[in-house]
């Protein structure tokens, strides 16, 4: 059978409260989580989320999907390694100089 955690080092990696229906939930977690998010996330409104997501992403924020936005920088790095043509090249070029 695998080691099992305790319950201090539980703690030291996560914080619980009590929601207004009286359901624990899990209100800070204090390292990297790996794997599946089931259920809802919450954060500080004042604050961004920031790090990096590998794997799939699903949920809305504010009642919107998701969606990945490609950046000025990052299209003209791709279209330089797709070998696009030159006039898709000026035009990539003019987005990032606009920025």
């Amino acid at each position: 059978m695998p080691e099992q955690i305790t319950l201090e080092e539980a703690l030291e990696l996560v914080t619980f409260k009590r929601n207004a229906d009286g359901d624990w939930l899990v209100n800070h977690v204090k390292s990297s989580v790996y794997g599946n998010v089931e259920g809802t996330v919450f954060g500080d409104i004042k604050k961004s989320v920031c790090g990096n997501i590998c794997g799939n992403l699903g949920g809305t924020i504010n009642g919107r999907n998701w969606q990945f936005i490609e950046t000025p920088k990052e299209k003209l790095q791709r279209l330089i390694e797709e070998g696009a043509d030159k006039a898709e090249l000026l035009e990539a070029l003019d987005q990032l100089e606009d920025n």
